[in-house]
């Protein structure tokens, strides 16, 4: 007869693991959120740059001094 664990303890064992990286995860993210590093209203954006669908580097700097435009899509029903 073979030894088995109970189906169980099997599965306490699981939920206890996905506890316990819950945990750990939600923990960095919170430690990562230093209220001091976070954008508030007015600040300018961040330097950053984005391949683009064709293959080259788009920067936000190559649109300085250019009208802003925002799109935002809602992907909700309705």
């Amino acid at each position: 007869m073979e030894n088995r664990l109970p189906l169980r303890v099997i599965l306490h064992g699981i939920r206890k693991m996905i506890t316990i990286s819950f945990l750990g995860l939600s923990s960095s993210i919170i430690s990562a959120c230093n209220s001091s590093e976070l954008i508030k209203v007015g600040d300018p954006a961040p330097a950053f740059t984005l391949s683009s669908a064709g293959g080259t580097e788009v920067s936000l700097s190559d649109f300085e001094g250019r009208q802003p435009v925002l799109l935002y899509f809602h992907m909700a029903k309705g």
